[in-house]
């Protein structure tokens, strides 16, 4: 492969560690969350929604950057891009695939802030048990 593919491979696959060791994070919170007292609950999720509330305009863009993509796709029909590699045409091609490696980068990056918003909801929801459980 080109030094420029196992850049971005490189790259991709940081990303994607990184979610991993997101994901790991919040199982391991979810699993602490039954012992841990109100109060402590009650910071996390702060923690969490600030930091999804810092981060919503940067998802926002990233949702709308997959959206162009999604529009940009349906324009590069097979047929356009059978006809570029026939032509060689380096700079469609080169366009193409430089708005795919994007693409794959705000999926990533989409992809965590999921994380974050679904660890948010988590947390609510243990919230709202414990006033529920609390309130029998």
């Amino acid at each position: 492969m080109s030094e420029r593919v196992d850049k971005f491979c490189d790259g991709l696959r940081d990303r994607l560690n990184a979610i991993e060791a997101r994901v790991e994070s919040v199982k391991a919170d979810i699993q602490a969350l039954p012992g841990k007292a109100e109060k402590a609950l009650q910071d996390k999720a702060d923690e969490v929604r600030a930091k999804l509330q810092a981060q919503k305009q940067r998802v926002e863009k990233t949702r709308a950057d997959l959206m162009a993509w999604a529009e940009q796709k349906k324009a590069e029909t097979e047929a356009t891009i059978r006809e570029w590699k026939a032509k060689r045409e380096a700079k469609q091609l080169n366009g193409r695939a430089e708005r795919a490696e994007a693409f794959a980068e705000a999926a990533v990056a989409y992809a965590l802030a999921s994380i974050d918003e679904a660890e948010g909801a988590i947390l609510d929801a243990v919230a709202a048990r414990k006033d529920a459980d609390a309130a029998q």
